[in-house]
């Protein structure tokens, strides 16, 4: 569903998604059902009503506020952010680049946390010293600021990307000097404290209560998951970084001689064990001298075949998109993306031809590095398609990398 916009600051676009009208209803009905049950009393169905709503309207206000000055900080250390998206109790930032400095993410891992507090503490302060408890809009205020306060604190769990696990990891990177050290220590601190959970969910699901027990066990269980994960994309992430293309099984080049007639490349075309394959490379006097595509058959009447040579349809082999043994694999990988067919030729230091690579082979690398081994089925259909394995989309994690600034 498409979000609405709201306002545009600093040439930035701050929408609201749609959804956050059904949780805004929500959360106004869920207040009102609270201050019915503990003040039914004071307050009639409607004035409840108008305390949850408004209640969950200016939590919403001040979260708006907060994300504005946020971003006001965000952008004074260097982030490049593209559109903000609120969902109610929080946004989603699309962001171009982000802080390439250890103490710019501190600084803007503590302004949500500190503004949460600095409003409930004003918040607060106002309804400690109003005249009377039971004014509509002091209780607003009330749980406005109570609201905050649990918002504040909430975000400064370290776990995940909430502000407290961005300001974890940065405070390791700043005294360490490492960015891979901080992100480390955060993911084992998220499996320990999902540990904690999923245990407490079990002894909850079997002890006391099945409702609160199952659920707590869920978020544990996924954030083992969500860890292990994690741990798996570090991986992905140095391998893409520091590995080679001479680290990659390479397909062998189907060689064709110069003065072979057409008759014997429809021969092999008809040979061959790849149906994806269609390029030849041509040797001549023992040296690689160009390729051709095996359509120029189609150019040619079949009865001038035997007076035709691959020769004569030759390419030069350096119009062939290629790489280096020695190149990085993740600059290999946006080399591959610019190509239209996803096919490169690997040279050596010499520019003599080795072999081709392609996504499946590059998708494969990756896997049994990773401790997966894929049915000779899978790889068979891989290499058919030419497509990354299972779903990786590696020139996405490239680009990732290239917007915090590990490449």
């Amino acid at each position: 569903m498409r979000s609405w916009q709201i306002f545009k600051i600093w040439g930035i676009p701050f929408k609201v998604h749609p959804y956050w009208f059904v949780i805004l209803f929500l959360f106004s009905w869920s207040i009102s059902k609270q201050v019915n049950l503990s003040s039914g009393d004071v307050y009639n169905t409607k004035e409840a009503w108008i305390i949850g709503f408004l209640t969950s309207f200016f939590l919403l206000s001040s979260i708006i506020t907060h994300e504005v000055l946020h971003t006001f900080v965000s952008l004074n250390q260097g982030v490049k952010i593209k559109k903000i998206t609120f969902y109610f109790l929080g946004a989603i930032f699309q962001i171009d680049k982000y802080c390439q400095t250890a103490l710019g993410n501190i600084k803007i891992a503590v302004v949500r946390p500190l503004l949460c507090f600095a409003t409930a503490s004003f918040l607060l302060l106002i309804s400690y010293y109003s005249a009377s408890q039971q004014i509509i809009a002091i209780n607003i205020i009330s749980r406005v600021g109570i609201l905050n306060l649990f918002l504040g604190f909430l975000n400064l769990i370290p776990i995940g990307s909430l502000d407290g696990g961005n300001l974890l990891k940065s405070i390791i990177w700043h005294f360490s000097g490492s960015k891979n050290k901080g992100r480390k220590f955060l993911n084992k601190v998220n499996l320990f404290l999902s540990l904690l959970v999923l245990i407490f969910g079990i002894i909850c699901l079997f002890r006391f209560n099945f409702y609160y027990g199952f659920i707590l066990s869920f978020l544990g269980l996924f954030g083992v998951n969500s860890s292990k994960s994690e741990s798996q994309f570090f991986k992905i992430e140095n391998l893409l970084k520091f590995s080679k293309v001479s680290e990659l099984k390479l397909k062998p080049l189907r060689k064709i001689e110069y003065d072979s007639d057409f008759s014997e490349l429809n021969r092999l075309v008809k040979n061959k064990k790849n149906a994806a394959d269609k390029y030849f490379f041509v040797v001549n006097n023992g040296r690689w001298s160009g390729f051709v595509d095996e359509n120029i058959l189609k150019t040619v009447s079949i009865n001038k075949w035997e007076r035709k040579f691959v020769g004569d349809f030759e390419k030069p082999i350096n119009s062939f998109a290629s790489v280096y043994l020695n190149d990085k694999l993740w600059k290999t990988i946006e080399t591959l993306e610019e190509t239209s067919e996803g096919i490169l030729l690997v040279l050596n230091a010499a520019d003599i031809p080795l072999g081709i690579i392609d996504r499946s082979k590059i998708g494969q690398f990756i896997l049994k590095k990773l401790g997966f081994n894929l049915p000779s089925e899978i790889v068979n259909k891989l290499n058919y398609r030419n497509q990354y394995p299972l779903g990786i989309e590696l020139p996405r994690i490239i680009n990732l990398m290239k917007k915090k600034g590990d490449l």
